[in-house]
């Protein structure tokens, strides 16, 4: 299957079994001005489309029986998200392609961070902090719940970021902005606060290969990675600090992603201290992973999914 992203583009082509043969990503920003301008970029859809259509047909080359796209947030925002989808399939690209809307994209995070990394109890929160919007989950007290948030590395920076290195009125107007968004999350007794929090997309795996620093990216050594939200927040305010070319130089910033990591730091910490959590642990298992999860079960596909 293939994630479309506001930043990245994903393909995992899954065994029913939940093997992964292939799990990569490419940035091409499709949410480049959607916040502003409500449609496409068209750059950004020739872009995405051409990378989908490569990795749509590497999926069939691996095996896949049935190749399937996800949109979420620019998608769901864009007043030509659909079409972007419909041409997909009308191209013959995908077999299916749709929107996820918010919390659904939660739910089937959760599901996929709570099979990647079984945690003691029941209570699991998870946190996927994504270009155009970012995902809280939890699970307490036998209840799954969720909440989609208009917070996104790529669109905060777009927003609220006009200087770089970033200056402190620009970082404190940022703060500002996620913390006053983070209030929707509830805080009563059958919120997600005090749970464990696992934190997954390419901000939390960025952050993992930086404090590894991981040259070349190294998926195993960051799966179930621990950072505390002291050294989080460390490295946020380092970054925020450094122009994009010295970011760009870290072993372990991903290609494409040095503009907008500070902006999906500040989320990141932000949810962290939201919820209690004073320790994270990292996951690349995402939405792309449950999607797939629940095409395996609900349409008892068999061989290998994509």
């Amino acid at each position: 299957m293939i994630d479309i992203g506001s930043n990245s583009v994903l393909l995992l082509v899954m065994q029913t079994d939940g093997i992964v043969v292939c799990d990569r990503s490419h940035i091409t920003r499709l949410s480049q001005g959607v916040f502003e301008r409500g449609v496409l970029d068209p750059g950004a859809v020739e872009r995405t489309h051409a990378v989908i259509a490569t990795l749509a047909e590497e999926a069939r080359q691996l095996g896949a029986r049935r190749v399937v796209a996800v949109g979420t947030e620019a998608l769901r925002r864009a007043r030509d998200g659909a079409e972007f989808l419909a041409r997909l399939e009308r191209e013959g690209v995908v077999d299916d392609a749709r929107c996820l809307d918010g919390e659904e994209e939660a739910a089937l995070t959760l599901e996929a961070s709570r099979r990647a990394l079984p945690v003691p109890g029941e209570a699991l929160a998870v946190v996927d902090v994504g270009g155009g919007s970012t995902e809280i989950a939890w699970q307490r007290a036998g209840r799954v719940s969720g909440i989609s948030l208009p917070l996104g590395s790529v669109r905060l920076t777009e927003a609220l970021v006009g200087a770089d290195p970033i200056v402190a009125s620009d970082l404190e107007r940022l703060r500002e902005h996620i913390a006053t968004a983070l209030e929707a999350v509830p805080a009563d007794r059958d919120g997600p606060a005090g749970a464990p929090l696992v934190a997954v997309a390419g901000t939390a795996t960025t952050l993992a290969a930086l404090d590894l620093a991981l040259d070349p990216y190294d998926p195993d050594a960051v799966e179930g990675y621990p950072v505390d939200r002291t050294r989080l927040e460390d490295w946020s305010r380092r970054l925020a600090a450094l122009d994009v070319p010295a970011r760009c130089a870290l072993p372990g910033m991903e290609a494409g992603r040095a503009d907008v990591i500070v902006a999906g730091l500040e989320i990141l910490a932000a949810s962290a201290r939201r919820l209690g959590a004073r320790s994270l642990r990292v996951s690349g298992r995402g939405v792309r992973h449950g999607v797939a999860l629940q095409l395996a079960a609900t349409e008892g596909l068999s061989g290998r999914s994509g």
